[in-house]
């Protein structure tokens, strides 16, 4: 959009609440004395309304922009000029016709909340607030409208380091539309965002604390800058040894950085050394136990991940780790078993359905083998599309790491 480069996926959803709008708008303009039109304006008319309706914003703009220098009172025409411009991207040309519909006719609800759409594209946040925060607690009566407000309201707390509110409309717009991709794309996002704020904020008040490093240590990891984690966790380490979780973070940051569970001896040892301070500690278990199998040692790995399950019963990441263990030692059955259980935790991982056909296939059950290796390939497919359009730029979603 005219302005600043910005992220602006499609909204097909407002889509559907534009083309009401129109309908009012173009009922507004009838109604506003403006009856009697010289055949040319009413032939231009009808020319920029087919073009807009025909997604040919660029020429039903122009046509809209004739009309309202001929007729520079009637605010309706701005505010078409405005959304022509809206969905041609152009925010530096729709917020000033959105300005002006607004000057002529302050009762245009939809448009005050288009100009503050546009205004906070723009980066232009503080007027922006007003009409979004507004156009989202109190929207006009077109399909959409609270949902796009929302979302722009959310980058104008973010872009005014709102935190907390950002946060807040987050929450609310997830409940609202729990399907909705680009709000869960969004949300990554935001919560990412928030999270980092609050760190770097734990530093600012508390520099040398152990709450202070351990923050920043979580925020460089976030971002991958596993060095300057690895550094933060040393440090709070230092001042709270037994810290519980610290050692478990430490670990993670050290196998990240190494790349390769057969590589990172040194996380395996922060991760018992964490088991060793806090023995509930699951996903401290596991990640031995799968850094153990990484390196050939089957044996010790299976006691680790038999106590992660133990401690967990419905961590499918165990249960997968020690069917897949299992099964490699020999115990099909008990392999099975907790193989099962994956499933009925983890449908959609294609890792475990495949797990489990060897299973199947090792106690002979050729019909079940055949039925779950049938899913792994549908899984796998799907993956691959979803990969394809990682590629080509849709939203990731970030793989969640274990959690205690």
């Amino acid at each position: 959009m005219g302005g600043r480069s910005v992220d602006r996926p499609q909204r097909p959803g407002f889509l559907w609440g534009a083309r009401g709008f129109l309908i009012a708008l173009a009922a507004a303009l009838a109604a506003s004395g403006q009856t009697t039109l010289s055949e040319p304006q009413l032939r231009g008319f009808r020319e920029a309304e087919a073009a807009f309706a025909g997604g040919r914003y660029s020429e039903a703009a122009a046509g809209y922009a004739g009309l309202a220098a001929a007729l520079p009172d009637v605010a309706e025409l701005h505010a078409k000029l405005g959304l022509s411009h809206f969905f041609d991207r152009k925010c530096d040309r729709s917020a000033p016709a959105f300005q002006r519909a607004m000057e002529l006719r302050p009762d245009l609800k939809a448009a005050r909340v288009l100009l503050a759409i546009c205004l906070s594209e723009l980066g232009r946040y503080r007027e922006a607030l007003p009409g979004l925060e507004e156009g989202y607690s109190n929207p006009p009566d077109y399909p959409g409208v609270k949902r796009l407000a929302g979302l722009e309201l959310v980058r104008s707390y973010l872009g005014l380091r709102r935190h907390a509110q950002a946060a807040k409309v987050t929450s609310e717009l997830q409940i609202a539309h729990p399907d909705d991709p680009e709000i869960l794309f969004h949300a990554n996002r935001t919560y990412r965002e928030v999270a980092i704020q609050a760190a770097f904020d734990i530093a600012r008040v508390a520099p040398d604390s152990v709450w202070g490093h351990q923050a920043m240590g979580e925020a460089y990891e976030g971002r991958q800058f596993y060095d300057l984690a690895i550094m933060e966790y040393r440090k709070a380490l230092e001042i709270e040894p037994d810290r519980p979780g610290l050692r478990f973070r430490l670990g993670e940051a050290m196998l990240a950085k190494a790349g390769d569970p057969g590589q990172g001896a040194e996380a395996l040892e922060q991760f018992e050394l964490e088991l060793a301070a806090n023995p509930s500690h699951a996903s401290a278990a596991l990640r031995a136990g799968e850094m153990l199998y990484a390196m050939s040692q089957v044996d010790k790995a299976l006691g680790h991940l038999e106590r992660a399950v133990k401690l967990r019963p419905d961590f499918a990441d165990a249960r997968l780790a020690l069917g897949r263990t299992q099964l490699e030692l020999g115990r099909i059955e008990e392999s099975r078993d907790h193989l099962e259980r994956a499933v009925e935790l983890n449908p959609g991982d294609p890792a475990t359905r495949y797990q489990l056909a060897r299973a199947y296939r090792e106690l002979g059950d050729t019909a079940a083998q055949q039925e779950q290796l049938a899913e792994y390939r549908r899984l796998q497919t799907e993956r691959r599309a979803l990969d394809q359009r990682i590629l080509l730029g849709a939203p990731q979603r970030q793989r969640q790491s274990p959690s205690q």
